[in-house]
């Protein structure tokens, strides 16, 4: 689906007012229409902006986004409206001075570009993501820990580190009542096995360096050993004074439960109002991280399937 109209959306302008607004220009596209939906229900995402094309006005809205937030990067994300999964990815920081480029670029290629508060990959204290079902209240979550990002668990890079599945009663009369009734770990990484997640870890931090984009291209090529794009990574950490997963390099630290109630009470916010919507979904996946700071950051959600975004202008959370 390629969307044919000129797109510029500032998140931190959306509201519960031009939510409609901005999901009929978005349509099929969940990654942004959530983002942009939990942006007006005051949920903790990133501030950011939504552009696929560059122009004069946006260039200048840009440079303005990012000078009164005194940010000298940008985190970059990317959608392919219709489809949750692309080839190329996104998930990392550029300079502001390639920020043009890099919207023409992928404008060209029919995609969408997220320039956003420049949190870094390697810096997550602990990244979350769940399944949640909206009908049982019941909730899957897997957790990969300090220096790990989200896409390691989404793409499949890594085992999880821990997982754990949580039961919780869902009121959707009185979405303010859901309550959390049983949280069980089901797994938690041994010695072996999360030294080896470290040394993924670290090798593609290598293979970013070489191809931001696609990584997977360098990992699977025979040119070059995991071991020497393990280096570079752990190298690249060093010189760059991101430390994070320096400093765990030999064993998991478990997620401490008021980072993980933190994690489920946004959640419940979510799955209450779905259920309050009565929306044609069952399911429904989320990820989230805590920046270094501990600071949650929700990322995005997405039902199954093919579902039409404009929904979620039905669907309002309870605060």
């Amino acid at each position: 689906m390629r969307l044919k109209n000129s797109i510029f959306i500032e998140t931190p302008q959306a509201d519960r007012a031009n939510l409609s607004y901005f999901l009929d220009i978005l349509q099929g596209s969940w990654k942004c229409s959530s983002l942009l939906w939990m942006r007006s229900n005051s949920f903790p995402v990133l501030p950011g902006l939504i552009l696929n094309s560059w122009t004069r006005e946006t260039g200048a809205a840009v440079s303005r986004f990012c000078r009164e937030r005194d940010f000298s990067e940008l985190l970059l994300r990317t959608e392919n409206p219709g489809q949750r999964w692309t080839r190329r990815r996104g998930g990392y920081t550029i300079p502001i001075a390639t920020a043009r480029s890099v919207v023409e670029e992928l404008a060209k290629e029919g995609l969408l570009t997220l320039l956003m508060e420049p949190a870094s990959p390697y810096s997550d204290l602990y990244s979350l993501t769940s399944v949640c079902n909206i009908i049982t209240g019941k909730v899957d979550i897997e957790i990969v820990g300090p220096g790990f990002d989200a896409s390691d668990v989404l793409r499949s890079d890594t085992i999880p580190h821990e997982r754990f599945e949580i039961s919780t009663e869902i009121d959707s009369g009185h979405p303010q009542q859901s309550q959390r009734r049983c949280v069980e770990r089901l797994f938690a990484i041994g010695y072996e096995a999360y030294q080896e997640s470290v040394q993924r870890r670290l090798a593609k931090i290598g293979a970013r360096l070489r191809n931001p984009s696609y990584p997977e291209e360098i990992l699977h090529s025979a040119s070059e050993s995991l071991s020497e794009l393990a280096r570079d990574g752990k190298q690249y950490l060093h010189s760059t004074r991101q430390a994070l997963l320096l400093n765990h390099l030999t064993a998991y630290e478990p997620i401490p439960s008021a980072l993980l109630d933190a994690f489920l009470n946004q959640l419940l916010r979510l799955i209450s109002s779905a259920s309050a919507a009565k929306v044609p979904w069952q399911t429904i996946s989320v990820a989230g991280s805590f920046l270094e700071s501990s600071r949650l950051v929700m990322w995005d959600f997405f039902p199954p399937g093919n579902q039409n975004t404009t929904i979620l202008g039905g669907m309002t959370a309870p605060r």
